[in-house]
């Protein structure tokens, strides 16, 4: 069976300020050989995302090209090198009404944006999106580049990797084990991957400062003016670091979940325990318990939380991973219970027979009751089986080599080199002893980030916000978990020119497009005229969450009638188009979450069980 990777999140405490001084630009002739340089834009290779998208890129046509663009290893210093980044066009149908390009960012710092100019090419064209603003999707199609790029270091651009020969200890559940051993674990964990890092030669030039002028270097060869751009999570970071660099190319910019993103790095990875926490106590709990009838996790949101939180501490931790993944997007909440539960039998299977092995254990496991359905229950009894063989590889875990995909190496190295990190590890140690016990979900792990060992310090030095800041558009949702409104607040607040589209009560991660006309009219009407929205705050009423009829506002914890069905979608059904919308609705959500999927851990075959077997309907 395939190692659980239990990749642990990092979090935050005190700031600090940067005082690194930035390089000195570098003379224009130095930068000639890139600025002159002509994309060359040819038929893009069909396995480019990843998999093989032949009929998708065929049904896109010749409006669907690719390119790879040659920029400055180090900006500072033209000269030393050079990197390659990644770039995928859907052009503009209507070449008369051309207004420019937007730019796409998924987030991470890791992400690979490169699937959102097909995929939003695609659905946008075909006016296949479930949203009142269709209409306007399409015209951004027409009127606008829609530009997918892999940051440097992932995706299909110039990659980092990092790694080393150095073995990391097992880490048991931070939130549970809070022993002297399995801190210092965690703080090896943070010391060596720093290490395999910094090892690299060029992680120090991997950072967003990089990424914004390497995206201005494309507006600049595409021959725009100004720069559109749609950016979540981490691209609210990045979006607003190209806004401060190059306020006077800065066009119409969309950013959706947002960080923290005047202030320290460290300060949007602070909120996040609190984030997720609270979307949990607060939204998905009380969901569940909505569905009592059909979960039976409890009639009340604090039963459901209370659940959890009495799990075996090996099954607590893996559910947490589990939950946190799941909470990025709203569909996959019903997942939660589907997880919980099993996980609910399992541990109390291990109260009452304390001396089972793993297999006995599994075997019990495969004769209880889960839930109302014969479907659904077998796949609930997998779940509990996979669950007990993950806990007697967390009970027996051995050292593991310190490296890191390219995503999580981009990761590392941006959050690293972007703003200073606090490295007093015995401040960081008291402040995870806090979040430990007060949002156990993913609290207790900071000091396991490999910038508290971070050898310098940044790289580069955050800019300012200038005095022409221009106006940005900031989407919200209430309870985020990953980027969480007060950090996105604190952005809007200290910035004059920024507006915000607010959306109450809506708990997952992210949201454009988002399906209401409130939300999704004055973005694609800001996109197609620069007509921003009036007042600085904007509110907007969130859909409902899956099987439910009304939205319910959150703390409120009144159970309502009614359960969630569960059933297998037969795509065999559907015709091709419904075939590929479904496929790429799914695929951005994917796209949104995979950084998750990273951080948190969690098993393939789970997912894929989790994600592809069952589906939710309205019982009928």
């Amino acid at each position: 069976m395939k190692k659980l990777p239990f990749a642990l999140l990092a979090l935050t405490t005190t700031l600090a300020a940067c005082t690194r001084t930035p390089a000195p630009a570098p003379a224009p002739d130095a930068l000639k050989s890139f600025t002159e340089q002509q994309l060359t834009w040819a038929a893009c290779d069909p396995t480019i995302l990843g998999g093989d998208e032949t009929k998708l890129f065929d049904t896109l046509g010749a409006r669907l090209t690719c390119a790879d663009m040659q920029v400055p290893l180090n900006w500072a210093s033209p000269t030393a090198g050079k990197v390659s980044v990644s770039l995928i066009r859907y052009a503009a149908s209507d070449t008369k009404k051309r207004q420019g390009a937007i730019f796409f960012n998924p987030g991470g710092p890791g992400g690979d944006g490169l699937a959102f100019a097909p995929l939003y090419g695609y659905f946008w064209e075909n006016n296949l999106t479930d949203t009142p603003a269709k209409a306007g999707l399409k015209a951004m199609t027409e009127q606008f580049d829609l530009i997918g790029f892999s940051p440097r270091g992932v995706g299909a651009s110039s990659r980092l990797n990092c790694g080393t020969n150095e073995l990391i200890n097992p880490v048991n559940p931070p939130a549970t084990d809070r022993s002297e051993k399995n801190v210092q674990a965690m703080i090896r964990q943070g010391k060596l991957i720093a290490l395999a890092c910094q090892k690299n030669p060029i992680t120090p030039f991997i950072n967003t400062d990089a990424t914004a002028r390497d995206m201005n270097l494309a507006r600049q060869l595409m021959g725009d003016q100004k720069l559109n751009y749609i950016g979540y999570s981490y691209g609210t970071w990045l979006g607003s670091w190209y806004a401060k660099l190059f306020p006077q190319h800065t066009g119409r910019m969309l950013l959706d979940g947002n960080t923290s993103w005047n202030a320290p790095f460290e300060e949007t990875f602070r909120y996040q325990p609190l984030g997720f926490e609270r979307d949990f106590r607060d939204s998905a709990a009380p969901y569940l318990a909505r569905q009592n009838a059909y979960f039976g996790l409890g009639d009340t949101g604090a039963k459901v939380y209370a659940a959890q939180n009495a799990l075996n501490p090996e099954l607590r931790y893996i559910t947490s991973n589990y939950i946190a993944q799941f909470m990025y997007t709203r569909d996959n909440l019903p997942l939660i219970g589907l997880v919980l539960k099993p996980a609910v039998v399992a541990s109390a299977l291990i109260t009452a027979h304390p001396g089972a092995s793993t297999g006995e254990l599994m075997a019990l496991a495969a004769q209880e009751t889960y839930l109302p359905d014969k479907e659904s229950n077998a796949t609930a009894a997998q779940i509990a089986q996979m669950f007990l063989a993950f806990r007697d590889e967390l009970l027996n875990a051995a050292p593991a080599p310190a490296e890191l995909n390219a995503s999580g190496s981009v990761f590392t190295a941006v959050t690293c080199n972007d703003t200073v990190w606090n490295q007093d590890l015995n401040a960081v140690r008291a402040a995870d002893e806090l979040e430990a016990k007060t949002y156990p979900l993913i609290g207790g792990s900071s000091v396991a980030n490999a910038c508290r060992q971070w050898k310098g310090g940044p790289s580069v030095k955050q800019p300012a916000l200038p005095a022409n800041m221009p106006p940005v558009l900031m989407l919200q949702n209430e309870l985020d978990p990953a980027t969480p409104q007060e950090g996105a607040l604190k952005a809007l607040n200290s910035t004059p020119s920024a507006r915000m589209i607010f959306i109450d009560d809506e708990p997952q991660h992210a949201a454009f497009p988002y399906g209401t006309e409130c939300v999704d009219t004055p973005i694609t009407e800001y996109f197609l005229t620069g007509k921003l929205p009036q007042a600085k705050m904007n509110t907007c009423s969130a859909l409902p969450l899956p099987g439910e009829q009304a939205v319910v506002p959150v703390k409120t914890l009144k159970v309502q009638s009614g359960a969630l069905c569960f059933a297998r979608p037969d795509l065999s059904s559907l015709s091709l188009r419904e075939q590929r919308l479904t496929y790429a609705r799914s695929e951005m959500r994917r796209i949104l979450t995979d950084n998750a999927r990273a951080l948190f851990g969690g098993s393939q075959t789970v997912n894929a069980a989790l994600n592809a077997q069952l589906t939710v309907r309205d019982c009928q």
